[in-house]
């Protein structure tokens, strides 16, 4: 018995690094021959192979870049795209607050002159309005001279053009030959974007001062107003050339000289479609890249390069195999397997893309998920499903496209469904999820690349007989798939249980006691190896002829004699112990016969391992007394359980077996007989070698009792009346 995984060693045999070598070596050979041959199959593009193409002319290949390189612009483009870009930079305009305080002060200066001008008459105040560049006439000049009139107009005149110089008014023929419609207007440090017709000009401020004003409701005063105001006006929003030419320039100087990025891996033109000016660049700068490079070298590692994506890939499933699955991996037939298979996923892959190109959900990955699950179980084939699809999608063909994504949603929804097929159903359901996921994937990779409802409708159909296709081709190989591997798989079980069988007919009846036994024995067992976490159907199909052997002589074994016909009461102890122990080799000659599967043949052996016929040792013990027996002659020939069914199977041969010697058990009687029956067979070491945990064994002892419990509950009594026949009792209901 083991608590833990186990140890990863070879086998005993493999013990020099030389065979070491060797022994990994063979195991890994096939994960090289399917990563050379899918770089085979999906070659890296390594030449353009073809003159320089011009514009509009038909392509007669696809070009596809092997690696990542970039097409630079020749100087006049990118002159030509700097000046195109600083033209588009915005203008940057400036609030001038010299401006403001200017025209204030000029306002003040104004007046404190008209003042002084206004005790000489009309005349002198026009003069010195004149100088400061306003043309009043009498009547505006002799409305100043009275000191309040002109102290209110003083004041209006400075609260106007103060918020509205404030706001910003900009010059008219400026922002009419500003071609750009957006502004970077500075304020001090600050900065925003205006658009230009948001700014105010100097007809705003004419058409403002229209309006009505504190303390000048004269209609002399209002003309006073509107004269001053054109006479002091000064643009407070001025362009600043100075910061807009270094805007520009470093505009001009930040022009990218990368013309075209093109990837590895990405499609310069496509067969059948015509060439345009960014194809024909990109082929040119491939050309030149190709000729810097040396196209030898660069062809070399590109082939380097390629197989070692794929084997880096590949190795993920191989580890897997050699950490968590060591004795498929210590099986050579089961890894070459695995490289048969891949190689032909790989192969099929590219046949259908050379066929029908740019369909992803085509990929033949659920055909190996559903093998894989079959034979193995659905975690393995989860995992092989993500490797092929991280395989295929990397490579050059296929990268653009979303095999990864249908490899991976088509292969799980594959394998999670065919993890368990007892039923000929099973089959539609597994067909039915995955046509579910590849509609889901149809859906998923439509709204991402902007596909028509039609296209999308297409590609889930397409998916549906994907499905459809896989399951029925991977039924078809599941045989010669067991044959290569050597693993039975759950169809093959099922074939085996089939109770109509001949050997099972026989059982039946040339030995209706074993056979009694053996059925109860499948019952137990299932339901515990079911507990387990073990394949319950196996261990149901090993216990139906776990015991075939005793054809050859029913009537030695107790379950099949009739009371007081037991022929070992002739025989020497020596020679029952002999009839009783050849039933094994007698067992795994009916199983040759009958080509069982190794799996099952294990049963037979294995569920007795090498405990001793105790009846017959004890037996010769007495006679011989005191005397030296061997005890050999009273063993089993083993081996012991190696695998969680057959030690399933041994504990409950001998509690079956204990069990029926107990006259009306009770459930505690029950569960302790079958714990001293399990502490026994492990005392005896006789679980070493198998799988289970001591939480196993609380499971299986847990099972035991209940399926016990029920086979051998309490009778309702049947009393019997005076006279009557045992066959015309009524049974009394208890109330």
């Amino acid at each position: 018995m083991v608590s833990g995984r186990r140890f990863l060693r070879e086998p005993e045999r493999v013990r020099s690094l030389g065979a070491r070598l060797v022994y990994h070596g063979v195991r890994w050979a096939p994960l090289v021959a399917v990563a050379v041959l899918a770089h085979a199959v999906f070659p890296s593009p390594i030449r353009v192979g073809a003159p320089t193409l011009q514009v509009g002319q038909v392509a007669e290949k696809t070009v596809t870049s092997p690696f990542q390189f970039v097409v630079l612009k020749s100087e006049a483009e990118r002159a030509l795209e700097g000046e195109a870009r600083a033209m588009a930079a915005r203008p940057v305009y400036r609030f001038d607050g010299a401006a403001y305080d200017s025209v204030l002060a000029q306002i003040d200066t104004f007046f404190a002159r008209v003042g002084v001008a206004a005790q000489e008459g009309p005349a002198e105040v026009q003069r010195t309005a004149m100088e400061a560049g306003a043309r009043l006439g009498r009547p505006e000049a002799e409305f100043l001279l009275e000191a309040d009139r002109r102290r209110s107009v003083h004041a209006a005149l400075t609260d106007f053009l103060a918020a509205m110089l404030a706001q910003g008014i900009a010059d008219a023929g400026t922002l009419r030959a500003e071609p750009s419609r957006l502004i970077a207007l500075r304020r001090g440090d600050a900065e925003r974007v205006a658009p230009r017709d948001s700014i105010l000009t100097f007809v705003d401020l004419m058409a403002r001062v229209e309006g009505p004003h504190a303390g000048v409701t004269d209609e002399i005063g209002r003309r006073a107003m509107r004269q001053l105001t054109a006479a002091f006006y000064r643009p407070t929003i001025v362009f600043d050339p100075w910061l807009t030419r270094l805007r520009r320039d470093e505009v001009r100087l930040s022009v990218d000289s990368v013309k075209h990025a093109v990837s590895a891996g990405e499609r310069i033109v496509v067969a059948g479609q015509a060439v345009t000016q960014e194809a024909r660049d990109k082929l040119l700068g491939l050309q030149k890249e190709l000729r810097r490079r040396g196209e030898d070298a660069v062809a070399t590692r590109a082939v380097v390069g390629g197989i070692l994506y794929n084997a880096i890939i590949l190795s993920t499933f191989w580890l897997l195999m050699l950490l968590y699955r060591r004795e498929s991996y210590d099986r050579l037939r089961e890894m070459a397997f695995f490289g048969v298979l891949f190689g032909l996923v790989v192969l099929l892959a590219a046949s259908l893309t050379q066929l029908f190109p740019w369909r992803p959900e085509l990929s033949p990955i659920p055909f190996a998920a559903i093998l894989i699950a079959t034979l193995y179980n659905g975690r393995t084939a989860v995992f092989g499903v993500f490797v092929l699809a991280i395989l295929l999608g990397g490579q050059w063909a296929l990268r653009e496209s979303h095999t990864v994504l249908f490899g991976v949603v088509g292969g799980v929804a594959a394998a999670l469904s065919m993890r368990v097929l007892r039923r000929r159903w099973h089959i539609w359901v597994s067909i039915g999820l995955m046509a579910g996921a590849f509609t889901l994937a149809a859906i998923t990779a439509g709204l991402v690349e902007g596909w028509s409802t039609a296209t999308i409708v297409t590609t889930a159909i397409s998916g549906s007989i994907v499905g459809l296709s896989s399951a029925s081709f991977a039924l078809l190989v599941v045989p010669l798939a067991e044959s290569v591997t050597g693993i039975t798989t759950d169809l093959t079980l099922l074939e085996l249980s089939d109770l109509s069988r001949p050997l099972l007919k026989r059982m039946a009846t040339e030995a209706p006691g074993t056979w009694a036994h053996s059925l109860a024995m499948a019952n137990l067992c299932e339901t515990a190896c079911t507990a387990i976490g073990a394949n319950g159907l196996l261990a149901r199909v090993g216990c139906y002829y776990h015991d075939i052997g005793k054809l050859s002589n029913p009537q030695f074994f107790i379950e099949n004699q009739s009371p007081g016909n037991n022929p070992h009461d002739t025989l020497l102890p020596e020679e029952s112990a002999r009839i009783i122990r050849d039933h094994v080799a007698h067992g795994l000659a009916l199983a040759d016969e009958a080509v069982l599967p190794p799996v099952v043949r294990a049963f037979i052996p294995e569920h007795h391992g090498t405990t001793e016929i105790n009846y017959f040792l004890h037996r010769a013990r007495r006679q011989a007394g005191g005397a030296e027996i061997d005890v050999g002659n009273f063993r089993y020939p083993g081996p012991r359980p190696r695998s969680a069914e057959t030690a399933v199977t041994m504990l409950a041969d001998s509690t079956e077996a204990a069990i029926r010697v107990l006259e009306d058990p009770t459930p505690a009687q029950l569960r302790e007989a079958i714990g001293q029956l399990i502490q026994q067979k492990l005392l005896s070491r006789q679980l070493e070698e198998a799988p289970l945990t001591l939480r196993d064994l609380d499971r299986i002892t847990d099972e035991f009792w209940r399926t016990l419990a029920g086979m051998y509950h309490n009778r309702v009594p049947y009393p019997r009346a005076s006279g009557e026949r045992e066959a015309e009792l009524q049974p009394v209901v208890p109330g």
